[in-house]
């Protein structure tokens, strides 16, 4: 086993033995069908540009959607997901970006309280700022009635 099949104590193998049977009857079928594709050099061409352009679309709409209160990063990692399924590059990016997310939840978990307060704190603080930001920009939406607002947000 090398240094990049290492993962996480508690993640799941590479073993297709998870799961209700009716999944890895799925899983199985699914993989069975892509080698069937790979077997053909052409439609291994047209299979991994269909694979990297939609998990590249998705990637660009989870990053428009980081700044925004909302999933952006869990959109951004599902399409570099999806372009690992395929490519080389970006299995190693999903592994270093899993690898990176562990080592800040372990280092958050070992913090004080006060230290994991202040990070939510400070999270909130930039959600809130992003939310009044884009309201300036756009204004309020017609449905919000005017007297839910106070004055002094000025989003008059």
């Amino acid at each position: 086993m090398g240094a990049r099949d290492t993962r996480p104590a508690g993640w799941l193998s590479r073993s297709h033995k998870h799961g209700p049977s009716w999944l890895r009857r799925a899983r199985l079928g699914f993989f069975r069908w892509r080698a069937t594709i790979h077997r053909n050099p052409q439609a291994s061409f047209v299979y991994k540009w269909c694979v990297g352009t939609l998990g590249g679309l998705i990637i660009a709409g989870g990053l428009v959607l980081v700044p925004l209160p909302g999933p952006g990063w869990v959109i951004v990692f599902v399409g570099v997901a999806i372009v690992a399924s395929e490519f080389e590059w970006a299995r190693d990016l999903l592994h270093w970006g899993r690898a990176l997310l562990h080592r800040w939840t372990v280092w958050l978990t070992r913090r004080h309280w006060s230290v994991r307060l202040l990070v939510a704190g400070a999270t909130c603080a930039f959600v809130l700022a992003v939310v009044w930001t884009m309201l300036r920009l756009i204004g309020l939406p017609p449905w919000v009635p005017e007297w839910l607002v106070p004055g002094w947000l000025g989003l008059d």
